[in-house]
This record gives C-alpha cells, structure tokens and sequence, in this order.
C-alpha cells in the first residue's frame, strides 16, 4: 500500500473487522476523511464499494493508487476518491447518487497538528534521532483542518462531518469511528467522548462502545505496539515522578442512523 508517510493511518484489521460486521456484499462504504484509503482497500477487498473524502491532495492521490490496486486484485465492485472538505459533505455527494443509500461509514477523525511519527536514529541521522512522517500534512496545513483546530472548533468540525454522515446512509446505517485519547500540553484529552458528542449532537444514536487493542500476538506472547516517540515520552514522564501510562489501544465507537 503506498502511503507510509502518513502519521496515522487505520489498523488494516480495524477496517476488515468494521467492515464484515456492519456491512455485507455489493454495500457502499463511506470514509470522509479517508487518508491513503486503508478503509476503501478493506471494503473493497470484501466485495464492497467504496468512497473516500480527503481533505490533502497529496493523500487524494496516495488512496486513488490504492484503491485502483484493490479494485484491479478484486474486479466488481467500485472505488472512488475525491479531494475536498468532510464538512461539506453533502455538497461531495451531491452528484454521486449515494446520499441516503450509504451502508456504513467508516473512519478515523485526525487530531492534534503532529503524532507520534516514525524515527530515524542516530545511524540515519549521523546525530539525534530526528523525527518524520508526524504530520497530517507535509505541506502548510488548510485553515479547515481538524488537525490543527483548537478543542472547540474540533467539536464543531466534528458535528458537521458527522451530519453529513448521518445524510449519507441509509436507515439503520452504522457509522464506526476509531480514535483515542492523547496528550497536549501535558493534560489527557478524552478525544472518544468529544466524538461520541458528536456523533449525538448530529443525530446519531450511539449503538456500541468497543476496545481495539493494539498489539502482535505470536502465539504465545502479547506485545502491545506503542510508537517509539510515545514510549519515549511516556518513559520520560515516569523519570519525572508522573503518573502515566503507554497507550496501546482504540476506542471503536459505533453510531447508527435512526430507522
């Protein structure tokens, strides 16, 4: 899958789970926020339709090569990308035919400027580790970002992505968003609760709360997969005397439209 450089990118098996749940066959599923389009190639790769938003060109064209991939190992089924703003989404799907028809939505919301990013040692940089790959964009951010909105205008954001959501699917449509709590300024974010806000404020009915956990099982051992920056700060943290603790999971929130 192209697009490694993107700092947050969907679990693959997040996505596949999602998918064969609340969704079956010939569906259309949904990602307004789609990134390189990790949800469209698991849609895809099970028989679905897919239809990805984003709001960075670069991206854009990262989902179209992967979703031209998965559509060429899986003939059938369709999967389309278009760059613009989630909060517009009604405006997007105006010409598509999809408004009210969709089966599930499925995605990831971005939040705060950076994550976690990818580390190039000391063997990479001849000096300090450096860090890359941490940013929603690799250029200078749109004013529209979520990723760069200040608490209040990130539930707002939220809200109106959600409403076209909730106008995108059908009747008892389902709507599955993946996020976690971070860390800014040192305070803990409740992020799943400001979305799960969302979600109602737009008229959603919340339907499930689950747990991801994010780790590699071997057979025998579980092994929590904790980002190499997070570790590092967490470790840090704990050096200083504070009480914290290395995340290793997300919160799968399931939504559904009124029948």
């Amino acid at each position: 899958m192209a697009g490694n450089a993107h700092p947050a990118k969907m679990w693959p098996q997040i996505a596949a789970t999602a998918i064969a749940r609340y969704s079956k066959p010939g569906d259309t599923v949904l990602d307004p926020m789609c990134g390189v389009g990790t949800s469209l190639i698991e849609a895809i790769a099970q028989g679905r339709n897919a239809f990805g938003v984003d709001l960075e060109p670069e991206w854009v064209e990262m989902a179209r090569t992967n979703a031209e991939a998965a559509m060429a190992a899986h003939p059938g089924v369709r999967g389309e990308v278009v760059q613009g703003d989630a909060a517009n989404l009604v405006s997007l799907l105006a010409d598509t035919g999809l408004r009210g028809k969709v089966a599930l939505v499925l995605t990831s919301p971005p939040y705060g400027a950076v994550t976690h990013g990818q580390p190039d040692t000391s063997r990479v940089t001849g000096g300090k580790i450096r860090n890359r790959a941490h940013r929603y964009s690799t250029g200078k951010p749109k004013p529209e970002s979520l990723a760069t909105s200040s608490a209040p205008r990130l539930q707002a954001g939220l809200e109106a992505v959600f409403a076209g959501c909730l106008a995108a699917l059908k009747p008892g449509g389902y709507a599955v968003v993946t996020s976690r709590p971070f860390t800014e300024a040192g305070q803990l974010v409740d992020f799943p609760s400001a979305v799960i806000r969302a979600g109602i404020a737009a008229g959603f009915t919340l339907a499930e709360r689950r747990v991801a956990l994010l780790s590699r099982w071997d057979g025998a051992k579980l092994s929590p997969s904790v980002t190499f920056f997070h570790l590092h700060n967490v470790r840090r943290a704990r050096a200083a005397g504070k009480t914290v603790f290395a995340r290793a999971h997300e919160d799968v929130i399931v939504f559904r439209r009124p029948q």
